[in-house]
């Protein structure tokens, strides 16, 4: 990893941010329909124990494959600017 650039540090923080934030609302959503699923709140605080363990290692071995395996680069949306000129 010695050969990357600062953009490609900073694409590859930015595409780690995304994952991060898709899993985290994912798995919330998950817990919310489990907490409805779930009779009682022992079973449900297991269960919810267990989820967020497997989310949060998914989210880690995630970032630890973008960091060692993958080229990336941002490119950001294509944006067209009209100028209007009043007289």
């Amino acid at each position: 990893m010695s050969d990357v650039t600062e953009g490609e540090v900073r694409s590859r923080e930015k595409l780690k941010r995304y994952v991060h934030g898709e899993i985290t609302k994912l798995f919330s959503s998950v817990l919310d329909y489990a907490e409805v699923a779930v009779d009682g709140k022992e079973r449900y605080m297991n269960l919810r124990s267990k989820i967020l363990k497997v989310s949060n290692d998914a989210i880690r071995e995630i970032k630890k494959e973008i960091d060692s395996r993958y080229s990336v680069s941002y490119i950001p949306p294509a944006e067209d600017v009209v100028v209007i000129k009043q007289k």
